[in-house]
């Protein structure tokens, strides 16, 4: 087997070091993707090849060399989702490994819990939303940032996560990381793939203005129970992408997503109570 060409990518596949290895075996075209990867990654893919009936993204190879680890993936011809619906297939696999994954840990892959909220808007967050406010000058960027401090202990936000049950979740799943393969839409870049309750998949497709299909099979749980991880989502999402509006959205852009988080989270405290005497 031989290599015949290597070419950077970009488009869906869109990370450090990655690229498209065109191979020669024994006179068949084979295209592969190499992608350096930190170990997290390489376990959420394990993770999804044990989830029945689910073969796309499939892992190849991993290894660990000089340079850190590494994964080969196949190569899937097709450019990244821009606006319309999200193909049936990317739901079916979320809904295969959201119950696949429903109440157990796959290991090696970060938990989404209290610690590890407090420092996603502390870390990530903040510093961005304060840099857009050093930029900007715009005054409602510093209230912006002492409301996210505040949350970033929130109780209720606390209470939900430990009240709702987890699986594995992609944990970025926007249209930028749903490839239109020629033969069937693929769901690639499980970088960010989280240990969390399955909404998180849900919201980030629902915020971009793709809510989930009724054939969307999501882990069973009682009504009360799903209104809780729905809220707890929408606040979620809308924190954990303000970092990147505050870089490259704009102030409005911000103050509408703070203003949805902030409905959600008013919304939580009655739906944790709804679901306690549930």
């Amino acid at each position: 087997m031989a290599v015949t060409a290597r070419t950077p990518l970009a488009g869906g596949y869109v990370a450090a070091a990655v690229e498209r290895i065109d191979l020669d075996a024994g006179g068949h075209p084979v295209a592969v993707v190499l992608k350096r990867v930190q170990p997290s990654e390489v376990a959420a893919m394990r993770a999804l090849a044990v989830v029945p009936g689910v073969d796309r993204p499939r892992l190849l190879a991993t290894g660990h060399d000089g340079h850190g680890a590494w994964l080969l993936l196949p190569f899937y011809p097709g450019a990244a989702l821009d606006g319309g619906d999200v193909p049936a297939a990317v739901w079916d696999v979320l809904g295969k490994v959201h119950t696949h994954w429903h109440r157990r840990r796959a290991r090696g892959i970060p938990v989404v819990d209290a610690r590890w909220w407090w420092a996603m808007v502390v870390g990530h967050t903040l510093p961005a939303v304060r840099g857009a406010h050093g930029r900007t000058g715009d005054p409602r960027l510093a209230g912006i940032a002492e409301l996210l401090e505040a949350w970033s202990t929130d109780a209720r936000l606390r209470a939900a996560l430990a009240l709702l049950p987890r699986t594995l979740t992609h944990g970025d799943a926007h249209r930028g990381n749903v490839l239109l393969a020629t033969d069937s839409a693929v769901l690639i870049d499980w970088g960010n793939a989280r240990v969390a309750p399955a909404g998180l998949d849900v919201a980030t497709l629902a915020a971009q203005g793709a809510p989930a299909p009724p054939g969307y099979a999501a882990p069973a749980m009682s009504p009360a129970l799903r209104e809780v991880e729905r809220l707890w989502a929408q606040v979620q999402v809308h924190v954990q992408y303000l970092g990147f509006a505050a870089d490259h959205l704009g102030t409005e852009r911000v103050v509408e997503m703070v203003d949805t988080a902030a409905r959600a989270l008013d919304a939580l405290g009655p739906a944790l109570a709804a679901a306690s005497r549930g």
